[in-house]
């Protein structure tokens, strides 16, 4: 006997509500691949009895259609089993209920996990924004994090007695002894990016009022053993990945980010491996003796830096007290020093802010930051912030549609700026921001680095692209987008097959067509630019010798 398991990562609907799905999304998500590690883990162990093993099968939706009937059949041949709808975040709730409804229909169980239950179950007593959807269908709710938390589960499933809702929220685990993520390394290199995400911690302690990671995961820190990092880092780097994310919300108030980079240092110098790392961090995290320097060396090439806004005030009202507008100058130059590239997020919409507020703030960042790469995303009570909670509880109004909660559209009645503000302010900031002579700055100055050139061509070309054709963001773009003309929303109509494709059709000529323009002018700029740089340091060397040899005639 078998307990089979599907784990499926759902995506999103797009504005016209077909599944977002490209042949090469920008990457995975790590939530997957950590319960496809736990799977293995219990059944190493044994957890169901010596007879009973537990399998497992893993699709990303992102790339391509799931398969409904195939994993039904599955199930069924193995006797007991599951659909495990993992890393659901709240702009991807509706499509899991989509899916589960599906699996449903065929009477197969289903678990449905990920922060956006988490936020929920997190700050309001009732089954609020979808959950008794779930629960009224049958599905079951994991609340918490997995680790050390899927025995019970997994019991319960094989004996058809599965729970309603696993409540494990405030029950933090032990992540020094936890599997690290199972990823394959095929699916890993269909993405754009090619890159493997990696916790070395979970938590925050900060409490941004924006934020959902203090209430989801905790301001307590859990952290990973840095030795197990670094093996693992090896371990993928040797399989042919170049390049990991650590995705902690903040690895500078991890309490052994030194040793995580220490023991990355050791590897490194030890295996002569070649990769490369993205973190992020919080501004004031150059402050910290030794952070920079060990980052880098540990292989640490790109930064995202929680900037959110430059103006105090701002700031103050997101309950993000730890930053400081007038450190901002030196913590780009420190990282700047080091050789690593730093690209800051950037927030609109903060309570109190109106349009002219937030283009004079956008004004500041294209003047004073000439060289400075930001994204841009609008500010959104994500369920699970205390800003979410805050406007619940006075009766302000929110969108209904967890879909759109995407960091790119107003969805609650603001203060001081209306529903029509994003459509207003788009147009004007994304121009300034992403504008050719930005791009050309930001080059310059990355290739202009004293320590180590850079070209940040990359991040140019794929913020370029996002804002300026995709009008999302990085955040939901990649390359080959897949459109299929049955996983449409329900509730809109199936369009008919001389409206789809020649509709769709020229949608994503005109895409291409835009995005080979910006395209083709920045490879264009990164090649003058670089004749550029390399002019300008011949002149300086030149120079130099002429003192060196005047000097030498004066003696």
């Amino acid at each position: 006997m078998a307990l089979h398991i599907a784990l499926i990562t759902p995506s999103r609907y797009d504005t016209d509500g077909y599944v977002q799905q490209w042949k090469r999304p920008v990457m995975v998500t790590q939530a997957q691949a950590a319960i496809k590690a736990l799977l293995k883990d219990c059944n190493d162990r044994e957890v169901l009895g010596e007879d009973n093993e537990i399998t497992c099968e893993d699709h990303y939706e992102i790339f391509g259609p799931v398969p409904i009937e195939g994993i039904v059949a599955r199930i069924r041949e193995a006797g007991h089993g599951a659909v495990f709808l993992t890393g659901v975040l709240s702009a991807f709730f509706p499509r899991a209920l989509d899916l589960a409804r599906m699996f449903r229909a065929h009477d197969i169980p289903v678990v449905i996990g990920g922060v956006h239950i988490n936020g929920i179950k997190a700050l309001f007593k009732d089954n609020d924004y979808g959950l008794q959807d779930a629960l009224d269908m049958g599905a079951s709710l994991f609340v918490g994090q997995a680790e050390g938390h899927l025995d019970d589960l997994l019991k319960d499933l094989n004996a058809n007695e599965l729970k309603p809702v696993y409540d494990y929220l405030r029950d933090l685990p032990d992540l020094s002894s936890a599997p690290m993520p199972a990823y394959d390394v095929d699916t890993i290199k269909k993405s754009f990016t090619g890159v493997v995400p990696i916790e070395t911690s979970r938590g925050c302690p900060f409490r941004c009022t924006f934020c959902c990671i203090p209430n989801t995961q905790g301001v307590e820190m859990q952290m990973r053993d840095p030795q197990v990092i670094a093996d693992y880092v090896l371990e993928y780097a040797r399989k042919g990945v170049k390049t990991f994310f650590l995705s902690d919300d903040n690895i500078a108030r991890n309490k052994r980010w030194e040793e995580v980079f220490d023991k990355l240092i050791e590897m490194r110098r030890k295996h002569k491996v070649g990769y490369e790392l993205i973190i992020e961090a919080d501004t004031v995290a150059y402050k910290i003796p030794r952070f920079i320097e060990k980052a880098t060396a540990a292989g640490v090439t790109d930064v995202f830096l929680g900037l959110e806004s430059i103006d105090p005030e701002t700031i103050k009202a997101a309950g993000k007290k730890h930053n400081r507008a007038a450190n901002v100058r030196d913590m780009f130059g420190s990282w700047y020093q080091a050789g690593a590239v730093t690209i800051s997020g950037f927030i609109i919409g903060f309570p109190g802010e109106t349009e002219d507020r937030i283009l004079s703030n956008v004004d500041t960042l294209v003047s004073e930051y000439s060289g400075e790469i930001f994204t841009l995303s609008v500010l959104t009570p994500l369920p699970g912030s205390v800003d979410h909670k805050r406007l619940h509880e006075k009766g302000t109004y929110m969108d209904p549609d967890l879909n759109n909660y995407d960091l790119g559209h107003f969805v609650f009645n603001h203060d001081t700026l209306d529903e029509t503000s994003v459509e207003r302010l788009t147009p004007r900031i994304v121009p300034k921001v992403y504008s050719l002579r930005r791009a050309w700055t930001i080059m310059l100055q990355g290739l202009r680095n004293p320590t180590k050139a850079v070209t940040n061509f990359a991040w140019t070309v794929g913020l370029t692209l996002g804002y300026r054709v995709g009008g999302t963001g990085v955040y939901e773009v990649g390359s080959g987008r897949y459109r299929n003309r049955h996983l449409r929303r329900p509730g809109l109509p199936k369009e008919p097959l001389l409206i789809f494709y020649p509709k769709y059709f020229l949608k994503d000529v005109w895409g291409i067509l835009h995005a080979g323009f910006y395209l083709a002018a920045l490879r264009s700029m990164l090649f003058v630019a670089k004749r550029k740089v390399a002019r300008e340091r011949a002149a300086a060397e030149k120079a130099q010798g002429s003192i060196a040899a005047g000097a030498k005639q004066t003696v």
